[in-house]
């Protein structure tokens, strides 16, 4: 079973304006875990952003959760998942009451990347599984058991709602944040697979050939930037090796799906190759911004009084 693509019509809206509008909320998250100038946020932005995330992660669970048992309980779950939006804000006034706006993530270490990275990639796989039950019906994943499960986490993976959503946000933190053109440039080219992955298994031959198309025309830019550039940076070194391994371990997934494109089991490799190519290019840029953000200055001391400089020093008698 594999996620067909989405057919055109009057309903097909609620799914693009459902996605359309989790698309721009996780850039919206984004562009303040990440200032365009380069600051690093404060830890009350943190707290309401990655609340807003941990919110979105319990709604897709009950949407999902609707979508497999419709009723009551289904319904009153996904109201909750709305309401949870309350603790958010609660977490994030405690968190002035502690002055965390006066605190900022540290520049190092890789705690704060993954949990962003696991949050932003995780709430566009749960959009890509809940649409695909929808649309397809959840009888026949049920039906095999464990290889049902498997087959729509690779299918919600494979689908045009993950690999959409996943496109946009990728191509938006590449552009976004403060990086050498050379490396945006390679980093934009390898972006956009994600943009033509859907097809590799709706229509394999047509989908492997847009793929084969876009690694050589980012291979191309890899190698007018390595001659234009020569010597270039290490840093510019680490991005290219990263893009053809990736690259590599892409197509021997997409060759295994080619050879044997039928079963429940035949797009899992592939969709967890991409969702873990994913996972760590939305890591690494996070990692990167983080690392590369500027030092918040340190809070100015509280000048002394007037009163204070005026009194003269006490005499004891």
């Amino acid at each position: 079973m594999v996620a067909p693509l989405p057919t055109i019509g009057i309903g097909l809206l609620p799914y693009v304006m459902v996605a359309t509008f989790m698309v721009i909320g996780t850039l919206y998250v984004l562009s303040r875990l990440f200032p365009r100038s380069g600051a690093s946020p404060d830890l009350a932005t943190v707290i309401l952003m990655i609340g807003l995330l941990l919110m979105t992660t319990g709604l897709w669970f009950a949407e999902i959760y609707a979508v497999l048992d419709p009723g009551d309980a289904s319904t009153v779950s996904v109201f909750i998942a709305l309401n949870s939006m309350m603790g958010v804000v609660g977490f994030w006034a405690v968190g002035l009451f502690l002055r965390a706006e006066e605190k900022h993530l540290p520049p190092r270490g890789w705690a704060w990347p993954f949990y962003i990275a696991v949050l932003v990639v995780g709430n566009e796989l749960l959009m890509g599984i809940a649409f695909v039950l929808a649309q397809v019906g959840p009888a026949g994943y049920s039906a095999a058991g464990w290889a049902g499960l498997a087959a729509v986490v690779a299918d919600g993976t494979d689908s045009v709602w993950f690999f959409g959503a996943m496109f946009v946000t990728m191509e938006f933190l590449v552009l976004w944040l403060p990086m050498p053109s050379a490396q945006r440039r390679a980093l934009v080219g390898f972006s956009a697979t994600a943009a033509v992955s859907p097809f590799v298994v709706v229509a394999p031959l047509e989908g492997a050939l847009a793929m084969a198309a876009v690694m050589g025309a980012v291979f191309v830019v890899l190698f007018r930037e390595t001659v234009r550039y020569a010597p270039v940076s290490v840093g510019y070194v680490q991005v290219a090796v990263a893009i053809v391994t990736a690259f590599g371990v892409t197509g021997v997934a997409a060759l295994a799906f080619l050879r044997a494109p039928q079963g429940l089991w035949a797009p899992v490799p592939f969709a967890l190759v991409s969702l873990l190519i994913m996972l760590v290019e939305a890591l690494l840029l996070a990692r990167w911004a983080l690392g590369h953000a500027v030092p918040a200055p340190p809070a100015p001391r509280p000048a002394p009084s007037r009163v204070e400089e005026s009194s003269p020093p006490s005499v004891s008698g």
